[in-house]
């Protein structure tokens, strides 16, 4: 806080003399105000203090005596000190006058200028001290008041607390209550917790004489426990308690202490949660007899696998022993479509034997870069017969190579095969069925489509539900267990993919779409740099910087299995110690790394090895542009994001 400056009224009638004293004055850190009368004072005084006056006796109209009496009359200035200076009312009676007016000094003309400036210069202090005093006694003051407003908030704020959890506590949705000493002396209770007993008016009552031990069932003797050895009891689903017989509580006891932390009683919290835990057993109940169901049909498929699995044997065994004896061209086609087709029948009875695993994802996918027309090629050679043996026209719009799929051979063939099956199934004799395939932004979408008996809209949106099938005549001549195309959604959602039917109604034909994500051109391959040709890389010591182990331990595998001699290292401390050692001429560095980060390890290598620096890889889940300029700026020489294609990361270490 800025003080005001110290002030001294200098009131004389005369310019001149008000000239003198300023100039004998000036040297003082004060501010000096001039009065030319003792109205002119007067009116200054009215609104500002002053440390000291120097007061002029001889002035018209008010003198100096009239003056300072009016002053010494007012509360604020009454003991503002003041000093008479005069030329002409030099008597012992004027200045006997001077001091009875209240003045603190009389001093005549003339007079010495340093004696005036060191009486002057003790008020200024004197005027200091007394500021100083009053502010620190403001201070207390406000100190004391503001301590006290807010030891009143406190207590308000106190009260407001106790009322409102008063509050909460009656209004608790459960049953809570608070009891006292060896005998559960009931201090508190919320309305739950008497309904909860069956008593009101709790307060002040020994719990065994509102509720006697035999009605209590145990609850006093548990709370005495409680009690006695100064631990919480909790009780999860506890049953009958407080004699209530056939119900079931969360229960909590806890002991209140004293400030010694001596047991003094106990606080009660009760919940009623007898209709979830019977709910809970209902609901374990009826899970058994589910689990039970489903170990039935298990074993019922068990014994189905077996029986259709044992002819599929001998036809395999015949199949390779007919290989052995024979090695005719002319029958090494049908050989071999009759053992591509049983392999197939195979995989297709493991699959209707557990649906279940193919609708929950659990089929293993041997996934390869697959041209879509090789699966449509399979497909159609699986579908032929049925296709044949209804006299069906099937048109194939399929290019031979350009669309390129991540999946497994056998599985996306066996879906396509099993739309080529529903359509067949569900077309009239000679009917028209269509397969085309085509890119679609970054799918690959191939379509089945037949002018047969076509999908009641009503029924579109369960297509694929297990055991759905389209309308079939009484005598159920298109045969199926409708799973087929369950079995096509989970495998192509196993893919990555979706399936969707489309169908304008009865008599319009259907339609049926997978989209899989394509896969780029397998054919297009990075350029070798010339001198290191691809196959046969240099062997080089690489050092693999990683904090996440899992991360650095699989690809030190790979660079290992790639021919290199690897090292690998979890923090950036160690990566230098061990780039001192270990000399590596690569490093594959993470740049999020505990301690020293990759950014700090790069610069820190650059400028301790600058006769052998290695080649440095950054491998990072930061890919900003902002991060690749930070890289170049601490002298990494390529900057890969995670995840990274293996072969770009071998390519980059081998340049």
């Amino acid at each position: 806080m800025d003080r005001k400056p110290i002030s001294i009224l200098l009131v004389d009638d005369r310019e001149a003399n008000l000239l003198a004293l300023t100039a004998v004055l000036e040297e003082l850190p004060v501010r000096l105000v001039k009065a030319m009368s003792g109205r002119e004072a007067l009116k200054y005084l009215l609104d500002d203090e002053c440390a000291l006056i120097l007061l002029d006796v001889q002035m018209p109209d008010l003198d100096g005596f009239e003056t300072a009496a009016l002053i010494r009359s007012r509360e604020r200035t009454r003991y503002t000190p003041i000093i008479f200076v005069t030329a002409v009312n030099r008597e012992e009676e004027h200045i006997i006058r001077g001091y009875t007016h209240g003045a603190v000094d009389y001093i005549v003309k003339p007079f010495d200028p340093n004696t005036l400036v060191a009486k002057v210069r003790v008020f200024i202090e004197q005027f200091t001290r007394e500021q100083g005093l009053l502010q620190e006694a403001a201070l207390r003051t406000r100190e004391r008041d503001e301590s006290k407003k807010r030891e009143e908030a406190a207590l308000a704020d106190a009260e407001s607390q106790r009322a409102h959890l008063h509050a909460l506590f009656l209004q608790a949705p459960a049953s809570i209550a608070i009891v006292r000493g060896p005998h559960h002396v009931f201090e508190l209770a919320n309305p739950r917790f008497e309904s909860l007993i069956g008593v009101s008016w709790l307060r002040g009552r020994p719990g065994r004489e509102v509720l006697p031990d035999a009605a209590a069932r145990g609850t006093w003797e548990l709370l005495d426990g409680v009690v006695q050895k100064n631990e919480p009891f909790i009780g999860t689903e506890y049953p009958d308690l407080f004699g209530r017989a056939g119900r079931y509580f969360n229960f909590v006891a806890q002991p209140t202490r004293d400030a010694q932390g001596k047991p003094l009683g106990a606080m009660v919290h009760v919940v009623d949660v007898t209709d979830t835990v019977l709910a809970q057993r209902k609901s374990e109940a009826f899970a058994r007899t589910l689990q039970d169901q489903d170990r039935s049909k298990d074993e019922f498929l068990a014994m189905l696998g077996h029986e259709l699995r044992n002819p599929l044997a001998p036809i395999l065994t015949a199949l390779h022993v007919m290989r052995l004896r024979s090695s005719t061209e002319s029958t090494e086609r049908e050989r071999a479509i009759i053992e591509r087709q049983v392999n197939h029948l195979t995989r297709l009875v493991d699959d209707l034997l557990d649906v279940s695993r193919a609708t929950m994802g659990k089929i293993d996918l041997r996934r390869e870069p697959l041209e879509v027309s090789a699966a449509v090629a399979r497909a159609v050679e699986v579908a032929a017969p049925l296709l044949q043996s209804k006299s069906h026209h099937l048109s194939v719009k399929v290019p031979g190579a350009g669309l390129l799929v991540a999946g497994d051979p056998v599985r996306l063939s066996q879906v396509i095969a099993n739309l080529l099956h529903n359509a067949a199934k569900y077309t009239d004799d000679g009917g028209q069925i269509e397969v085309e395939a085509h890119h679609e932004g970054a799918s690959v979408c191939i379509t089945v489509k037949d002018n047969g008996r076509g999908i009641a809209p009503e029924r579109l949106g369960s297509m694929f539900e297990l055991f759905v099938q389209g309308d079939q005549p009484v005598d159920r001549s298109q045969g199926g267990l409708g799973v087929g195309l369950t079995l096509v959604r989970s495998l192509v959602q196993l893919h990555g993919g979706d399936v969707e039917a489309r169908s304008g109604g009865p008599g319009t034909g259907s339609q049926f779409t997978v989209r899989l994500p394509a896969l780029a051109d397998r054919r297009t391959a990075q350029p070798v740099s010339p001198g290191e040709p691809a196959g046969v890389p240099t062997r080089r010591r690489i050092l693999v910087v990683d904090d996440n182990r899992d991360a650095a331990e699989m690809l030190a595998q790979v660079l290992t299995h790639a021919g290199h001699e690897v090292r690998e290292e979890h923090d950036g401390l160690a990566a230098l110690i061990a780039a001192a050692q270990f000399k590596p001429q690569v490093i594959v560095l993470d740049l999020g790394l505990p301690g020293l980060d990759g950014f700090e390890v790069a610069r820190r290598i650059r400028a301790d090895m600058q006769g052998e620096s290695p080649r440095i890889v950054a491998l990072t889940g930061y890919g900003q542009e902002s991060d690749r300029r930070r890289t170049a700026e601490v002298g990494i020489d390529l900057h890969l994001v995670k995840p990274v294609d293996i072969d770009a990361l071998l390519a980059a270490v081998n340049k």
